[in-house]
């Protein structure tokens, strides 16, 4: 009867303290090619004070947005024949995300090129970049990776 009543109240528990975590991942391109004016795709809005000054043009390319228990992953494909895995991880007393994100490219083979962990504030972004959006042409630009979080409960 113990065993029974101590099991219903951690069930109760974590009932309680389950939450999920929304997580949005948009690919940009980003290049300093084109018209001297700064560029900057409006639907990149929510995110613009977090994207860096090193380029003068900045295009959404892709956008998609991830409600995730924790430690499920998600998976969104990106330019160039690449995909990107994100995993929760867990929510740490600090408030801040714990994600683990694996940048996968050269289907089928899936060649690794980026294995690693993140942290982000509540409500914050992350970026992640370098590659070419199109290992074939330079000119499409820097490919960033972008992910923002907010706790559901």
């Amino acid at each position: 009867m113990i065993v029974l009543v101590a099991a219903l109240l951690l069930a109760q528990a974590d009932a309680g303290t389950a939450q999920r975590v929304r997580i949005t991942v948009r690919a940009i391109a980003a290049s300093n090619d084109g018209p001297e004016a700064a560029g900057m795709d409006p639907k990149l809005a929510p995110i613009a004070p977090h994207l860096p000054q090193l380029f003068r043009n900045y295009k959404l390319l892709k956008e998609q947005s991830f409600d995730l228990d924790w430690k499920a992953p998600a998976e969104m494909e990106l330019p160039g024949s690449r995909s990107l895995q994100i995993i929760p991880r867990d929510l740490g007393a600090d408030g801040m995300i714990k994600v683990h994100l694996e940048l996968l490219g050269e289907h089928p083979a899936h060649t690794r090129k980026l294995h690693t962990d993140y942290s982000i504030a509540r409500g914050g972004t992350i970026l992640v970049g370098g590659l070419r959006v199109d290992p074939q042409d330079p000119k499409q630009g820097t490919l960033l990776i972008a992910v923002t979080q907010a706790v559901e409960k």
